[in-house]
């Protein structure tokens, strides 16, 4: 069965065909695929989780030969895009999107971004992109349980594409919150030494999040594109659900930028402590300078070798001087000790 289903079909690549008379199917060859692409009221979905070999490799022709994609889009699935974006053609829309996933198997947590290219046609979507994604995975899995929202329209699948990538966004930024709560929290704990790399671990995260920012924001003004009245292939009755994706864009948009702005709260926190570290010691040596200023007078007078000087033939001179050096630096030690200096 599996050997039908996948015959002449690339590797990689998962096909269903869902037909006007309601049957779902998922043995089509290539060859059956352009009678299905011609049938209008057919439901194809294409999703391939490979890149290699490029354009002109197997994916490549698959996208060019049957279902007779421009070239440049061709060329954008297999290049890697900065941003987001949505290309408006004739019969079909192309749009890249990017897929977030952490990795924490660092103490700093790095965002892995995989690029999503979708083909939304008037009865085709077709989504590339170089690995599996379980985000994929599960649009697929409404497709094969018969759901009547994913299976009314192309539109209706390719919100389903976008609403299970983003819903992903939302785990992300929660752990990234607690990270970022995490680094407050240690500069404002008990123990006043904050780790030596906190400064380190807080410019890596501030850079992690702005490279978010600088993909949900683009994401968002995709999102509003697909909802304008003279997009024919989104129509009306699925703009609404694309309302409530871009709803989600909002919200990962705001706790990005509250993120932000407790990175750079703690930044500041992190400044002050050590500026008031720095102005602590400082002070101490002062204050040390202080205790010794006044021995090394005495002690600089008495060391002028001149021949007549007081307490010079004093029996018990030498001891006196050191008593008094020793009264004054522990009575200056004592008072500055008191007044919080030391």
């Amino acid at each position: 069965m599996e050997s039908q289903r996948t015959r002449n079909i690339p590797e990689s690549v998962d096909l269903l065909v869902l037909e006007d008379s309601g049957e779902l199917r998922a043995d089509v060859g290539l060859e059956d695929l352009p009678e299905h692409l011609a049938n209008e009221g057919s439901l194809v979905w294409c999703d391939i989780y490979s890149t290699q070999g490029g354009q002109r490799g197997p994916y490549g022709e698959l996208l060019r030969e049957v279902f007779g994609f421009d070239d440049l889009t061709i060329e954008d699935c297999f290049t890697r895009s900065h941003l987001p974006k949505v290309d408006i053609y004739d019969d079909y829309l192309f749009v890249a999107l990017f897929s977030f996933h952490l990795s924490e198997k660092t103490r700093k947590p790095r965002v892995q971004t995989v690029e999503v290219d979708m083909y939304i046609g008037a009865n085709y979507v077709v989504c590339i992109h170089n690995r599996p994604l379980r985000e994929l995975s599960r649009v697929r899995q409404r497709l094969l349980s018969g759901s009547e929202f994913v299976s009314a329209s192309p539109a209706n699948v390719a919100h389903t594409v976008f609403d299970a990538v983003v819903d992903e966004y939302l785990p992300i930024m929660n752990r990234l919150s607690a990270m970022v709560d995490g680094i407050e929290d240690e500069l404002l704990g008990e123990d006043e030494d904050a780790p030596e790399d906190i400064l380190d671990y807080l410019f890596h995260l501030k850079h992690e999040i702005t490279a978010l920012r600088r993909l949900a924001v683009p994401s968002k003004d995709v999102v509003s594109i697909l909802m304008r009245p003279t997009i024919r292939l989104i129509p009306e009755e699925s703009r609404n659900y694309y309302d409530d994706v871009r709803d989600h864009l909002y919200r990962v948009i705001d706790m990005i930028d509250t993120m932000r702005d407790y990175l750079t709260g703690s930044l500041d926190i992190y400044t002050t402590q050590q500026t008031r570290r720095i102005n602590q010691s400082v002070q101490r040596l002062t204050a040390l300078s202080t205790i010794f200023l006044p021995l090394t007078f005495i002690t600089g007078i008495y060391g002028m070798n001149f021949a007549h000087m007081p307490e010079t033939e004093w029996r018990y001179g030498f001891y006196g001087i050191l008593a008094l050096c020793a009264a004054l630096g522990i009575g200056m030690f004592v008072y500055l000790t008191r007044k919080k200096i030391i």
